[in-house]
C-alpha cells in the first residue's frame, strides 16, 4: 500500500501562511520580552481572531497577558 503523502504545495502553505508567521513572530517577542510561553497563554483559535482583525503585537500580548508583558 502507498503512503499518502501531502503536496509540496501544500506543506509549503501552512510553513509559511501568514497566521503561522504572525504566532511565530508574537511566541518570539514573548519569549525575549518577558520570557512567557505563548503556548501557556493563548490556543490558535484565540489567537487566530487577532490575526483576522490586523491587530498589531504589542496589543495582542497586553490582552494576552496583561501587565506581565509591560516594559518596565
Amino acid at each position: 500500500m502507498k503512503i499518502l503523502q501531502k503536496p509540496a504545495s501544500l506543506s509549503l502553505y501552512l510553513l509559511s501562511s501568514g497566521f503561522q508567521s504572525f504566532k511565530r513572530r508574537l511566541s518570539q517577542e514573548m519569549m525575549v520580552r518577558r520570557g512567557i510561553n505563548l503556548d501557556d497563554y493563548a490556543d490558535d483559535e484565540s489567537l487566530y481572531t487577532f490575526y483576522k482583525l490586523g491587530e498589531p503585537e504589542n496589543y495582542v500580548m497586553d490582552a494576552i497577558c496583561g501587565n506581565c508583558c509591560d516594559d518596565n
